[in-house]
Parts: C-alpha cells; sequence; structure tokens
C-alpha cells in the first residue's frame, strides 16, 4: 500500500491549487498529509479517518433533536399540571363538600382559558371586606399563616387542600411572572377565609 505524504500534496498543491482531494485506490494518507488538508479545509474522500467523522454526525443530529422539542411554551405545560390538581382536590372536596368542590372545578375551567399573557378572566368572585372587583387583579400576601392549628380545625382539610392549591399558583405565578393568576390566587385565599371564618373575611 503506497502512502500519500504530506510533501507530495503540498507539490501537488504549488501546481495546481485544490479544494477536494480524491483519495487514489490503494493509497493512504500519512497523518502530516491528513492534517494539510485538514488545514487548508480540503474535504478528503475514501479517507477511513473522514469516513469514521461522517458516521459520528448523524448521531450527534440526533442528540441535538431533543432540543427543538423543548421549545413548547413551559407555562402551559406547567399550567395544565396545575390545572389537573385543581381537578385532583375537586374530587376529593366531592365527598366532604360539593359546594366548595364546585367551585375548585370552577377555577380549573378559568384556568384552562388562561394565557400567559393577554386578557384575565373574569373569576367571578363575590366581593368580600378583604378583596372586590379593583383590587382582586393585584398581588397580596396570603390572609393568614395556615399552620397546624388551621390543619386542626373543624375544616383542616378543606382549608389545607386550598391552600396547596394556591402555593401551587402562587409558583407557577412566581416562576413565570405572569400576573394573569393573580385572582385565581386572591379567590384561593377568599376561600380559605371563608372556609375558617364561616362568613366573616379574615383578611384584615
Amino acid at each position: 500500500m503506497k502512502f500519500i505524504t504530506e510533501d507530495d500534496l503540498r507539490i501537488l498543491f504549488r501546481r495546481e491549487p485544490f479544494t477536494f482531494y480524491d483519495l487514489p485506490a490503494g493509497t493512504r494518507l500519512t497523518p502530516g498529509a491528513r492534517q494539510f488538508l485538514v488545514d487548508k479545509k480540503i474535504p478528503i474522500s475514501d479517507d477511513p479517518m473522514m469516513v469514521k467523522r461522517n458516521l459520528v454526525k448523524p448521531a450527534e443530529k440526533k442528540e441535538e433533536a431533543p432540543e427543538k422539542e423543548l421549545c413548547q411554551d413551559l407555562f402551559l405545560l406547567k399550567k395544565k399540571t396545575l390545572q389537573a390538581q385543581f381537578l385532583e382536590v375537586g374530587l376529593e372536596l366531592l365527598s366532604r363538600d360539593v359546594l366548595l368542590a364546585e367551585q375548585v372545578f370552577d377555577l380549573e375551567r378559568k384556568l384552562s382559558n388562561l394565557k400567559k399573557e393577554g386578557r384575565e378572566e373574569e373569576m367571578g368572585f363575590k366581593p368580600c371586606t378583604g378583596f372586590h372587583e379593583d383590587n382582586m387583579q393585584e398581588p397580596f400576601e396570603d390572609c393568614f399563616e395556615i399552620t397546624g392549628f388551621h390543619a386542626q380545625s373543624e375544616k383542616g382539610k378543606e382549608i389545607l387542600l386550598l391552600h396547596r392549591l394556591r402555593c401551587s399558583t402562587r409558583e407557577l405565578a412566581a416562576e413565570a411572572g405572569s400576573e394573569n393568576l393573580n385572582p385565581v390566587i386572591n379567590r384561593l385565599s377568599q376561600m380559605i377565609c371563608l372556609e375558617y371564618g364561616g362568613k366573616t373575611c379574615q383578611r384584615k
């Protein structure tokens, strides 16, 4: 087998510059010759090393493919997860408080039409001493801190379920930087207040 050296290629290149090198049958390139062609960015045909590189490229492209799939709107994906949590809580509340469960299901329906940006959905809430039409879109802290004391109260189960939904909704709102979830959070706070204090809103 004949080896093509770097000097052979340099002489050939000086005679007539080329942009592609067709490796003759029964020959191989020396490391120096191959490096010369690489430095000149000249493609090589029938070179075992080049064939190996070409076989690796498709695999590299396959690894890049999943990145395109991640271009979907994460807000919408996480919102669907949140909606599933609302449905789960609503189902659990059905055996305890049908009216409260219906309110949770109603919030889930509002979430399904909610976008990261744009017009907010009407929450259909009744004004109380803490929340009203003018401030329902604004961000608020919890009306009161939920503790073990509330968990052991008569409506402890309902309060904790609603509080968990409020925490998950607030987490998504903070991560997405979206204010459109504020009405949902505030409505949940209102529902928690009413569950704990009956007809009296606990927000001062």
